[in-house]
């Protein structure tokens, strides 16, 4: 082989590895809570719980100078899983969203902040943090390309559970933490799952056209 043709060989394979990694996809994602819970069963316990946010980007501040682009709800591909999960009476939505990204190996993939549901900060004030919400739903997703999709999560979810007393502060009921971290191999084009107790996700990731 001619002394420049394999230097010239490895640089056309970073090229495309580089191209493939940039791919733009589209992400659609549906957050619902299970209102049939056998709660009698679980252990409830009111230590509060906090998602790492450091890093992460909201889809409506400044998510576009990174590349990321919220999509309207016209494009939606899934408004008919959402509305069905509505209509059940065993589960109730809390987000339907969707948003443009480009595809980025781990080192350089970034969060994309998610919260969504009851706002509990008024009830539960001790829970706030310099004014910020309490929210029912609260955490992060973030998408992985490599040779495969990857979904991780770090999402907190809140619910509260009645109490057969009052507490200190005269409340009647507990606000309870539950973590949702996950890691997922997906595959695109394909609609995914994600069960929890008490949460569950639809997602499916497409490639941008």
């Amino acid at each position: 082989m001619h002394p420049l043709i394999k230097p010239c060989f490895i640089v056309v394979l970073l090229f495309f590895s580089q191209a493939a990694i940039s791919k733009d996809y589209i992400v659609e994602m549906i957050f619902f809570a299970n209102s049939n819970t056998g709660d009698n069963s679980v252990h409830i316990s009111n230590q509060a719980l906090a998602p790492d946010l450091g890093g992460a980007i909201s889809l409506n501040q400044g998510a576009q100078s990174n590349g990321f682009v919220p999509l309207s709800s016209d494009t939606f591909t899934l408004s008919g899983k959402a509305d069905a999960l509505n209509k059940s009476g065993k589960y109730r939505v809390l987000k339907h969203t969707s948003w443009l990204q480009p595809g980025l190996a781990k080192e350089d993939a970034i969060s994309v902040r998610i919260h969504a549901g009851e706002n509990y900060k008024d009830e539960f004030n001790e829970r706030a943090f310099t004014n910020q919400p309490v929210n029912e739903l609260d955490g992060t997703v973030k998408i992985v390309l490599g040779r495969y999709l990857h979904l991780f999560t770090d999402l907190v979810y809140r619910k509260t559970f009645s109490l057969s007393s009052h507490d200190a502060l005269g409340r009647d009921r507990v606000l309870a933490d539950f973590p949702v971290k996950t890691h997922r191999k997906m595959r695109s084009s394909t609609l995914h799952y994600i069960d929890h107790h008490y949460l569950g996700i639809l997602i499916e990731i497409r490639p941008a056209s």
